[in-house]
């Protein structure tokens, strides 16, 4: 029980002793979601059965915390990309974040573009799938270093370690 009474020696945030083997070094907070599932932000006036319940990552240069959204499945995903990028304090221009060049696309954690002009629905099943974890990125291509950083951050968010 040492451990429990020994002062922190780092500034790190400080996490129990057994949980850094499952949990591994803290996420920098642009890996760290801003919100629970549970408190998912969105329209309330989307009736429950319309919902699908997604989460979003921002682009990196970006800093911004990703988040749990719900969305309406019968609108453009295009309104995924818009609802979120508001979400963030950021602006988007004829679907480019205001400053960059490229265009803003939305990728699956398998790296699969999601296309903007078809409804949320025409995705489920295929490529989306309710609770799925999707990336803002600017460009037409994710890196797989990207993609893998960041299904390590949802896997660790995710954990499923227990103190008893």
């Amino acid at each position: 029980l040492s451990f429990l009474t020994a002062p922190a020696t780092s500034k790190a945030p400080r996490r129990m002793a057994c949980c850094a083997g499952c949990l591994g070094p803290s996420l920098p907070p642009h890996y760290t979601f801003s919100n629970s599932a549970r408190n998912a932000r969105g329209d309330a006036r989307i009736s429950p059965d319309k919902r699908i319940y997604l989460s979003v990552f921002f682009p990196d240069s970006e800093r911004a915390r990703p988040a749990h959204f719900f969305f309406d499945r019968t609108k453009a995903t295009s309104r995924v990309v818009e609802d979120a990028v508001a979400y963030a304090g950021l602006q988007l221009d004829r679907g480019r974040l205001v400053g960059s060049p490229e265009k803003l696309n939305l990728f699956t954690l398998e790296g699969e573009v999601l296309r903007t002009d078809l409804p949320l629905d025409a995705h489920l099943g295929a490529t989306l799938h309710p609770s799925d974890v999707l990336l803002l990125e600017k460009g037409n291509r994710v890196s797989e270093d990207r993609l893998d950083a960041i299904k390590a951050a949802v896997e660790q968010q995710n954990g499923s370690c227990v103190v008893m």
